[in-house]
């Protein structure tokens, strides 16, 4: 009778022990995860902090520039970074309808500056009017800086955590930091309510109602949600999926659900599915990358099979770039022999062993869509004669590229060399102008595109 006993303490002290550990281990788990994310929502603040006040300072030169040359790399470096900090504030862990006029501030600036590029282009000097403009956003500007720099102090004083206001808690804490943040932002947007309408051939000028996404479907549960994230990678692995939060008020509002792999630590894959369709509109792999083993045609073979197996038809490799034992590679779809760039979907691949690390799908459920292609009015030799006699053609085809107005356009790709250096220009096949000129960086990582 005491043996059993002393067998039932122990047994009960290794259980007890053991439960302790895997609740330890579970603990730390997502602590590690819960500083990846405080990290990542903290990196995106700070570069949009610093994009803001880039925004401020151009628009300050623009207004001191004096000649349209000047004005045209200016207007250039505005639109970019309107539109990195348009991005960066939509990831933020905050009500989107609170920042919706300050999204809708940086679009149009962007874009006002993409009308004003062209038009310094042409060497046209820029009005009294326009100036008056300029003047106006970046005054409003200037108030967005402040407020941003004001909100960064406020957050490294009172030790906000981003990532806490993501978790619905009932800490008094969260909620004084989510109040602290969100009233920030909703100051700003009243403010941001009297800026200047903007009129210009852009594509968020209030005479233009903005593109909407094409993606159709019956909205999904929670439920099939998870169900479609543990079939997205095809590779017979179990996963424990959970849904940890949910996106509203965006382009796609989405489910984020987050994958562990059944008897594996510190593994985490998220994604996001559209709650309207099911569809994948991201994924990320954090696992660690080892050796390289696979060559980048290898690993685009990988990719090009998973496309097919998850239904994405007629995808053909672009581009692409390895770095850090991955490749991330374009896809573009491909519709009678015609590359639509438009329909883009973004594949990263470990080199170590050709599993699937990155996924992104917006440009293809933004755009894919049935398309009656008229046929070219001009030759592809009349297109080829449009471009500069110094350069040499190498070859062409038809593709659509997307403008600034969020349409699409049929061009001539045409794929040309000038010394050592290599170019696609792109030849609008209705009317003869060039509408786009890229170079191609081919380098050991792979083909960029500047």
């Amino acid at each position: 009778m005491k043996n059993i006993l002393i067998g039932m303490v122990v047994s009960l002290l290794i259980i007890t022990g053991l439960t302790f550990n895997w609740g330890y281990n579970q603990y730390n788990d997502l602590n590690n995860y819960s500083i990846y994310i405080e990290n990542q929502f903290r990196r995106m603040f700070y570069n949009l902090v610093g994009n803001v006040e880039n925004i401020q300072s151009n628009l300050a030169k623009v207004m001191i520039s004096g000649t349209p040359k000047q004005n045209v790399l200016l207007f250039t470096d505005l639109m970019y970074k309107c539109y990195v900090a348009q991005e960066e504030l939509s990831q933020l862990p905050i009500r989107h309808s609170d920042v919706s006029k300050t999204q809708k501030f940086l679009s149009q600036v962007g874009d006002f500056s993409m009308a004003m590029s062209r038009k310094c282009l042409k060497g046209t000097p820029l009005t009294g009017e326009e100036i008056r403009t300029l003047e106006e956003l970046h005054n409003y500007s200037n108030y967005l800086a402040q407020s941003l720099l004001e909100l960064q102090d406020d957050i490294a004083e009172n030790g906000v955590e981003l990532d806490g206001l993501i978790k619905k808690t009932s800490k008094d804490m969260d909620k004084t930091n989510e109040h602290m943040l969100n009233k920030s932002f909703v100051n700003v947007e009243e403010r941001m309510q009297k800026y200047p309408e903007l009129i210009y051939d852009g594509p968020f000028s209030e005479h233009i109602k903005k593109m909407e996404p094409r993606l159709k479907g019956e909205e999904i549960s929670k439920d099939k949600a998870k169900k479609i994230a543990t079939e997205f990678l095809k590779n017979n692995q179990k996963y424990v999926a959970n849904v940890i939060t949910e996106t509203k008020n965006t382009r796609f509002p989405s489910y984020i659900v987050e994958l562990k792999e059944e008897g594996k630590e510190n593994s985490y894959i998220t994604l996001a599915i559209t709650k309207k369709a099911g569809k994948i509109l991201w994924m990320l792999n954090t696992k660690p990358i080892g050796k390289k083993e696979l060559s980048t045609e290898e690993a685009t073979e990988k990719a090009n099979q998973f496309l097919q197996k998850n239904g994405y038809r007629n995808m053909v490799a672009t581009y692409s770039e390895e770095y850090d034992g991955q490749v991330v590679i374009n896809f573009a779809y491909k519709e009678d022999d015609i590359i639509v760039y438009t329909d883009l979907i973004k594949v990263k691949i470990s080199l170590e062993d050709g599993s699937i690390v990155g996924f992104e799908a917006d440009g293809y459920l933004s755009n894919h869509h049935e398309r009656k292609i008229e046929k070219p009015k001009i030759s592809s030799d009349e297109a080829s004669n449009m471009i500069s006699i110094y350069a040499d053609i190498e070859k062409t085809k038809l593709a659509i590229i997307p403008t600034e107005g969020s349409k699409e356009i049929l061009c001539y790709e045409i794929t040309a060399k000038y010394k050592e250096d290599t170019f696609l220009i792109y030849v609008n096949a209705e009317t003869g102008e060039e509408e786009k000129i890229l170079q191609m960086i081919i380098k050991e990582q792979g083909v960029l595109m500047i």
